[in-house]
């Protein structure tokens, strides 16, 4: 009887020995899978940087080295508008290289008239035509997503006058203004700012395919200070006639038809015709309204990237600049019996006062 059990009872221990052989032979196979296919800490980590870095390409690239520009330039009447085309090279646009580049916050605005119009006299101009470095301290350039785009005037610490071409079917918060610039691919001769663009005001009786009432102005987000190196243009007084005077334009746009775009921002002057003699042009009378003006004469013209970009005359006894004209559009760039075609700003005085109510005005 002992010896039975103690056989029965070393049967029931073998059995259960077997028995937990067999369950964690189990065990085993099953942690065997389960690590076989569930990832390795490495693993997951490879994948969630992965997913990440396809997040960050999928975004709209508003800037950076690799900025590409989505918008087009349509051909729309004929006579091409004076804005920069898509194909221009991309820009440097992140904000380490630019001085003072804005918070959301909105403060005070800057007003001093005292120095509009004022251009850097000692700068000398190599050649008659590159600009010496901040020669006209008021000209700016219009970057949309990371390219430029347009060229612009500073009329006070807070508002910039450009054409309302320049601003059609435009996000505002992919516009910056770049101001105090001169090469437009080196940040070391000019400490260009930028700022984001809080409202856009373009003429409400815009035509876009006549380019009658070509104007707009854009609220900076914050306003400027002004320095030697950024300084307001004068608006003329409402009675002034350009005609028979000499103007310049300034910009970054093509030196020819059919040009690259300049690095350096670039002056010529033109002839400013009376609209009788720019209705006597190659252009169709009709096309010619009284809200624009003419002038270039010969090689002598704005081009495409000019867009937006002042005339400017100086008169008076002071010799301060105004701008009298915004660059519009035209027939190519210095063809005979086709001028450049330009927004009268005379014209919209009231307009501009209107809709700068919360600034400044500096009229001479």
């Amino acid at each position: 009887m002992y010896v039975y059990a103690i056989s029965a009872a070393w049967t029931a221990a073998a059995a259960a020995a077997r028995h937990r052989d067999a369950a964690e032979q189990r065990a085993m196979a099953q942690g065997a899978a389960a690590r076989a296919t569930a990832p390795s800490s490495a693993l997951l980590l490879l994948l969630l940087l992965l997913a990440l870095l396809l997040h960050v390409e999928a975004m709209p690239r508003q800037g950076g080295r690799n900025a590409t520009a989505t918008w087009k330039d349509e051909n729309e009447i004929g006579s091409l508008p004076r804005r920069s085309r898509a194909n221009s090279s991309r820009l440097l646009f992140d904000d380490i290289f630019f001085g003072d580049f804005e918070d959301d916050r909105e403060t005070g605005t800057s007003c001093d008239c005292a120095e509009c119009g004022v251009i850097n006299q000692e700068i000398r101009i190599v050649g008659g035509r590159p600009t010496g470095v901040n020669r006209y301290p008021w000209v700016v350039r219009l970057v949309y997503d990371g390219q430029f785009h347009c060229g612009g005037s500073l009329l006070n610490g807070d508002y910039v006058l450009t054409a309302a071409h320049c601003v059609r079917r435009l996000k505002r918060s992919k516009i910056r203004v770049i101001l105090g610039d001169h090469d437009q691919y080196v940040t070391s001769d000019a400490p260009a700012i930028m700022r984001a663009v809080s409202l856009v005001i373009r003429h409400r009786n815009f035509d876009v395919n006549s380019y009658n009432h070509d104007i707009a102005l854009l609220k900076l987000r914050k306003p400027v200070q002004f320095t030697k190196r950024i300084r307001p243009v004068c608006l003329p007084q409402a009675g002034l006639d350009p005609a028979g005077h000499l103007g310049t334009v300034v910009g970054w746009g093509r030196t020819e038809e059919g040009g690259q775009l300049p690095a350096v921002i670039q002056e010529v002057q033109v002839p400013i015709l009376t609209l009788a003699e720019c209705r006597a042009s190659k252009y169709r009378a009709s096309r010619i309204t009284q809200n624009m003006m003419c002038a270039g004469r010969g090689t002598q013209d704005s081009c495409q990237g000019d867009s937006g970009g002042p005339l400017i005359v100086g008169t008076g006894e002071d010799g301060r600049n105004q701008v009298v004209g915004i660059v519009s559009w035209g027939v190519g760039c210095g063809r005979p019996g086709y001028p450049g075609v330009y927004t009268r700003v005379t014209r919209y005085l009231d307009w501009v006062k209107t809709n700068m109510r919360d600034s400044c005005v500096c009229v001479r």
